[in-house]
C-alpha cells in the first residue's frame, strides 16, 4: 500500500474478507485517492448460510458499502435462490438494495419477481416502489408497484394498487395494510375482486377480512359481474373458511347481452358450490315476463337451476305460459324447462321439455309428446323445432302437421307458415276435400308448386270418380284462394298412370287440371277402358286431353282405337283426330276401321261401341274381306245414328 495516495493492489490467490462472507477473487485495487476498492475477477464465496456468485465488486471505504454485480446469483442452505444484477449493502445501516431488470427470488415457501427490492437486516422490513410479483405453492401472493412487508411479523402496507391473490380470486385494492399478530386486512378504498377463470367479479367500496376466522365484510354497494350477468346489492358478509357468504337486498340483477333483468330478496353464496338468489324473482327476458320462488347457480356445471315452477307473460303478444322446472346455461344462453305450456290469442305450444337457444341458430326445442300451432294450423310429434328468426318448424321424426286444408304426415319435415316453403320425407298428404298425395320426398312452396319424387301416389276426390294417378315423380301447382290453399295442377313428367272409374291412362306426361277438371297426356299415352264382361277399350295417340266431369276423351295426332267386344271381336280405328268415350268412338282425317270381315277408309268414322254399328262418311272406301256380304256391310254402316 503506498502510505501517501493509500492506493493497493492485491493479486495471487486473493481472499475477500466482508463481515463473516469470504470471497475468493482474481485481485482487488484501489485506486490513488479513491475511496473504492475494486474486486475483480468471477467472485465466489459466501458464509455458513449463503454462497455467493458474480462478476465483480467494490467496497467503499467511507461509506461501508459493499457492492456486488454482474450475475448475481446467491443460494442459501434453506434451498433459497436469488438472481439479480446488482447489491448494494451497506455495514453501517444494515441496508441492502437490490437491482435487476427482473430480481427472481425463489423457495420452497415463496417466489418473488421485481425490479428493486430494498431490504433492512435490522427490521427485516422489505419495500419496493417497482413493480413486483410473489406467489407461494398455495397460489397465495401479493402482486403491485409498492409494498412495505416485515419479513418478522409478516405485516404489510401499500398505498398503491395492490392484488392480493389466492388459487380461486385476487383482490386489487390501495392502502391496504395487514398485522399477522390480528389476521385482519383492512382496505378502505373502492376495491374489485376478480375470479381467476375471469368469470366473475365483485366491486365494493371498501373491505375488511380476518384471516384467522375467515370473515370478510363489505358495507354498503356491492356489484357482483358473473358471466355478464350484473347483479346489485348491499352488505356484503362472507367467512372464507366455511365458504357460506351473504349480500343483503333488494337485488336487480341484468344481462345486457341476453336483454334480461329482474330482482330478487337476496344472495347466499357457498364457494365452489352454488351462488342462490333468494325470492320472490321477477324477471324479464326482451319483453317476457318470469316469476319464480328461488334460482341456484351451481359451479360444478355452470349452470342456473329453477327447481320450482316459473310463470311467463309477454303483454306484447299476450302470450301466458309456465314450466314445472328450469335450467338456464348463461354462457350459452340455453333455456331448458319442464311441463311446458304456452298460449297466445292465435298461437299455443306444449311439450314434456324444451330447449331455448339464444345464440347462434336462435331455436326453441319441444321434445315430447310436443304441439306448436298457428291459427288453425298445427304441429304435433315427438319433437319439434321451431327457429325463432327464420320462423321455420321442423319435425326431426315422425310427425303429423295440420296446414290449412292439408294435413301432412312423414318422417321428417320443415315448414315455414309465413313464406309457405314445406320439405317433407315419406310424406302423406291429404285434404279436406278429399285430395291426397304421397311420396319418399316433398318440397317446394304452398303459394306456388310442391315438388313430389320418389313413388308418387296421388287422389283427387270427384263427384264424377275418384281420379287416382301415380309416377316417379310429381309437381303439385297451387295458389291462395279466400285465405285457403288450393291444388290447381298436377304435373307428372315421367312415366305416370291416370286412374278414374274404368278409364286408365299410361303416359310419360301428364297433367291434371284440377280447375277446368281436365286430364292431358303425352309421350306415348296409352287410354284404356275396361267395361268388364261388356270388353275394353284401347286408345293410343300423340296426345289424348280428358275430362273428369265428362266421358269424353280427345285425341289427336296418329289416333289408334281397338275395341273388343264380350265375344272377343276386335274393331280397330285409325285417324288423324279424334274422341272417345264410354259408347262411341269418332275419328276424322285419313280414316281406317277394321274388323274382321272389312276394312274401311273414309274422311271420318264412328263407331257405336255398344251396338257394334260402324258409321263412315266421305270418300268411303270398303273392302269385303269375311263371310257377309257387302249389301249387309253397307245396310251395318248407313242404318246406325250418329251418337
Amino acid at each position: 500500500m503506498n502510505e501517501t495516495t493509500q492506493s493497493l493492489k492485491v493479486t495471487d490467490d486473493v481472499k475477500f474478507t466482508y463481515q463473516d462472507y469470504v470471497f475468493d477473487v482474481s485481485y482487488i485495487e484501489k485506486e490513488p485517492n479513491s475511496d473504492i476498492i475494486n474486486i475483480y475477477g468471477k467472485i465466489k464465496g459466501g458464509n455458513p448460510t449463503y454462497s455467493v456468485l458474480a462478476d465483480k465488486g467494490e467496497y467503499n471505504v467511507n461509506d461501508k458499502k459493499i457492492r456486488i454485480f454482474g450475475n448475481v446469483d446467491i443460494t442459501s442452505t434453506k434451498g433459497e435462490k436469488l438472481l439479480l444484477d446488482n447489491v448494494v449493502y451497506s455495514s453501517a445501516t444494515k441496508e441492502a438494495d437490490m437491482y435487476g431488470n427482473k430480481i427472481k427470488y425463489t423457495s420452497p415457501d415463496n417466489n418473488l419477481e421485481a425490479e428493486y427490492i430494498h431490504y433492512n437486516t435490522v427490521t427485516k422490513e422489505v419495500t419496493t416502489n417497482k413493480p413486483f410479483d410473489s406467489w407461494n405453492a398455495k397460489g397465495e401472493g401479493l402482486t403491485g408497484t409498492s409494498i412495505s412487508y416485515n419479513l418478522g411479523t409478516k405485516d404489510f402496507y401499500s398505498k398503491e394498487n395492490i392484488t392480493v391473490k389466492n388459487k380461486d380470486y385476487g383482490l386489487t385494492t390501495k392502502n391496504v395494510t395487514y398485522k399477522e399478530e390480528t389476521g385482519i386486512l383492512t382496505a378502505p378504498e373502492p376495491y374489485v375482486i376478480k375470479s381467476n377463470s375471469g368469470d366473475s367479479t365483485v366491486n365494493g367500496n371498501s373491505i375488511t377480512y380476518n384471516k384467522k376466522t375467515g370473515e370478510l365484510v363489505s358495507p354498503g354497494e356491492i356489484i357482483i359481474d358473473n358471466k355478464g350477468t350484473i347483479i346489485k346489492g348491499h352488505d356484503l358478509v362472507y367467512n372464507n373458511i366455511s365458504g357460506l357468504g351473504k349480500v343483503e337486498g333488494p337485488i336487480p340483477f341484468e344481462n345486457k347481452a341476453d336483454k334480461m333483468s329482474g330482482i330478487a330478496k337476496e344472495i347466499i353464496i357457498k364457494k365452489g358450490d352454488y351462488v342462490d338468489l333468494v325470492g320472490p324473482i321477477k324477471a324479464k327476458r326482451n319483453t317476457t315476463n318470469m316469476e319464480f320462488a328461488n334460482a341456484r347457480y351451481l359451479y360444478k356445471d355452470g349452470l342456473v337451476h329453477v327447481n320450482t315452477p316459473v310463470k311467463f307473460n309477454d303483454p306484447v303478444s299476450s302470450m301466458v305460459g309456465s314450466v314445472s322446472s328450469a335450467t338456464y346455461n348463461p354462457k350459452d344462453s340455453i333455456l331448458r324447462g319442464t311441463n311446458f305450456n304456452m298460449e297466445e290469442p292465435d298461437r299455443s305450444a306444449k311439450a314434456q321439455n324444451i330447449v331455448l337457444y339464444n345464440k347462434d341458430k336462435r331455436r326453441l326445442e319441444l321434445v315430447g309428446n310436443a304441439y306448436l300451432s298457428s291459427g288453425k294450423d298445427n304441429i304435433s310429434g315427438p319433437k319439434i323445432v321451431y327457429y325463432l328468426d327464420t320462423k321455420d318448424a321442423e319435425t326431426p321424426t315422425n310427425s303429423v302437421i295440420n296446414y290449412d286444408q292439408y294435413t301432412i304426415k312423414s318422417t321428417y319435415a320443415k315448414v315455414n307458415r309465413e313464406s309457405g316453403a314445406v320439405f317433407a320425407k315419406k310424406a302423406d298428404v291429404k285434404s279436406v276435400d278429399g285430395n291426397e298425395f304421397s311420396a319418399n320426398e316433398a318440397k317446394g312452396n304452398t303459394n306456388s308448386v310442391v315438388h313430389f319424387t320418389g313413388n308418387v301416389k296421388g287422389k283427387s276426390k270427384q263427384k264424377e270418380g275418384d281420379v287416382f294417378f301415380t309416377g316417379d315423380k310429381a309437381d303439385l301447382y297451387m295458389s291462395k284462394v279466400n285465405d285457403k290453399y288450393q291444388a290447381k295442377k298436377v304435373i307428372v313428367d315421367t312415366k305416370s298412370t291416370f286412374t278414374q272409374l274404368n278409364r286408365k291412362i299410361d303416359s310419360n306426361y301428364l297433367e291434371l287440371d284440377l280447375i277446368k277438371k281436365e286430364v292431358y297426356a303425352r309421350k306415348n299415352p296409352v287410354l284404356t277402358i275396361d267395361d268388364g264382361p261388356k270388353g275394353s277399350t284401347l286408345v293410343k295417340a300423340d296426345d289424348v286431353t280428358g275430362y273428369i266431369d265428362k266421358e269424353l276423351i280427345k285425341l289427336n295426332k296418329n289416333v289408334y282405337v281397338k275395341n273388343i267386344n264380350e265375344k272377343k271381336e276386335e274393331t280397330v280405328l285409325t285417324a288423324d283426330r279424334g274422341a272417345v268415350t264410354k259408347e262411341m268412338a269418332d275419328v276424322y282425317d285419313k280414316v281406317k276401321i277394321v274388323t274382321k270381315e272389312s276394312v274401311t277408309t273414309a274422311n271420318e268414322g264412328h263407331y257405336d261401341m255398344v251396338n257394334r254399328k260402324i258409321r263412315a262418311k266421305g270418300n268411303v272406301h270398303v273392302d269385303y274381306t269375311g263371310d257377309k256380304s257387302t249389301s249387309a256391310i253397307f245396310n251395318d254402316m248407313t242404318s246406325t245414328k250418329k251418337k
